[in-house]
């Protein structure tokens, strides 16, 4: 594919339009428009509170008036200017704030529309800023990442994104980089000039120094993707163990029946909740007894399944029961899972349950009265950052980008030892890698794929 060069401070000769808020009712809507023609087209279809015809807009100021068709008032609005390139977009923009009625929106966008702009595609406003040198292109995937994050922890990862975190951790590799492609490539050019490089063993720790803070950034990919979707966590156990009523205390609604006839959960029970700041799909699931009942069968047929797909799996035991052929199936399962996490529930009662199991280290909890819910969240989210100034990788593109980086650098300094002509190319390769992140270097397949996530009007 065809490598671009991104074009810093160009803008489009159209001018755009969208409405940016959600569709639906609100109590407030807005129409962003972005683009040469701006100031044109609000002058003719705005006028101030009183009627005046508006002035010259003072970048910034908020002016409040009328949207008119021909002489009929459309709506009561506030409209702000913000000039190029003090702007989202770095083009001159102007903001309607109106009502959040759909058919007004409706309706002053189709003035807008009749007098000079056109509709926005998807993403556009945003794919405008990142053309014009206003952010790059892993910032851009960081507004996107913040308009779709599902919780608190999501937000946080997406706005660090956007802030430019991930951007100066990979400039700092850059430039490390640079130094070390100056000094392979002063003495290819100058091999008999008298002046000094820095020797191969500089080189190595610098190679190695980048390296490193590749491969960190690369096994940070697993918690990034947690953080940005969320994780689902099957709760597995034998029949009234107190799986739905730990789901319905998780999630603080009376989600799954919870009575004390053993099978009455027979299906999958999904529930979604916040736990520290992370989105959490928990799944009730059917007791792991035999029967010979086929709906009892099916349910178990059906947890098993939901065990494999889990990202945890929580083995839930009776503390209040001896220990039994049901619980061995349920360590069975555990085993199996790469995050496996098992708690003896109904530690508000005396204690009959001897553990069966020493490979694995229990915690105890009350469902009852929510003993131990603390730990058993920490425990959910074991290897996962959820605070911190540490940038994550939460997008495949950027994981792939940092193997090939890596890759390119592992390369380079093994070709050290044949010479620094072949260990330049490596760091050549890996320093093309990161122009790829920033979107300094980019083919239109990229662009298209990045900003077909958005929403029209951002």
């Amino acid at each position: 594919m065809e490598k671009l060069t991104n074009p810093k401070n160009t803008t489009s000769g159209d001018t755009i339009a969208a409405v940016a808020t959600p569709v639906g009712e609100g109590g407030l809507g807005v129409i962003r428009i972005s683009g040469p023609a701006s100031l044109v087209i609000i002058s003719k279809i705005f006028r101030l509170s009183r009627g005046e015809v508006l002035p010259e807009m003072t970048p910034r100021n908020v002016y409040f008036g009328k949207i008119f068709e021909d002489k009929e008032p459309v709506d009561e609005v506030c409209a702000v200017y913000f000039r190029a390139p003090q702007s989202y977009t770095a083009e001159d923009v102007v903001e309607i704030s109106c009502h959040g009625s759909p058919a007004v929106m409706r309706k002053i966008l189709k003035l807008v529309m009749a007098n000079g702009a056109r509709i926005a595609e998807p993403g556009e406003f945003t794919k405008r800023a990142f053309l014009n040198g206003r952010m790059d292109l892993s910032q851009a995937e960081g507004v996107v990442d913040l308009i779709k994050s599902v919780s608190e922890g999501a937000a946080r990862s997406a706005y660090r994104l956007m802030e430019g975190g991930l951007s100066a951790r990979i400039d700092s590799i850059r430039q490390k980089l640079v130094w070390t492609l100056s000094n392979l490539e002063a003495s290819i050019d100058f091999p008999d000039e008298d002046f000094q490089t820095a020797p191969d063993e500089h080189i190595v720790k610098t190679l190695e120094e980048c390296a490193a803070l590749a491969q960190r950034l690369i096994k940070s990919y697993d918690g990034g993707r947690f953080i940005t979707h969320g994780i689902n966590v099957a709760i597995i156990g034998k029949a009234n163990a107190g799986k739905s009523s730990l789901l319905n205390a998780l999630t603080e609604e009376e989600r799954s029946i919870v009575t004390h006839h053993p099978g009455t959960t027979r299906d999958l029970i999904r529930a979604e909740t916040e736990l520290s700041g992370m989105k959490v799909e928990l799944v009730d699931t059917a007791g792991l007894n035999p029967s010979p009942d086929e709906i009892e069968a099916e349910g178990i047929r059906r947890s098993l399944i939901a065990a494999r797909t889990a990202d945890v799996v929580l083995g839930l035991f009776d503390g209040s029961r001896p220990w039994d052929a049901s619980d061995d199936a349920v360590v069975e399962v555990l085993k199996k899972s790469a995050r496996p996490i098992a708690a003896v529930n109904k530690a508000d009662l005396p204690s009959v349950l001897t553990w069966g199991e020493p490979a694995i280290k229990p915690i105890y909890i009350s469902v009852r009265d929510r003993g131990g819910f603390k730990e058993l969240a920490e425990r959910f989210f074991d290897g996962i950052h959820l605070a911190g100034e540490e940038p994550v990788v939460t997008r495949l593109r950027h994981r792939e980008i940092f193997e090939r980086i890596l890759s390119d650098l592992t390369r380079a300094k093994e070709d050290l030892k044949s010479g620094r002509e072949l260990s330049a190319a490596g760091v050549w390769d890996a320093i093309e890698e990161i122009k790829r992140f920033t979107g300094e270097s980019y083919t239109e397949e990229v662009l298209d794929a990045v900003f077909a996530e958005f929403c029209v009007g951002k």
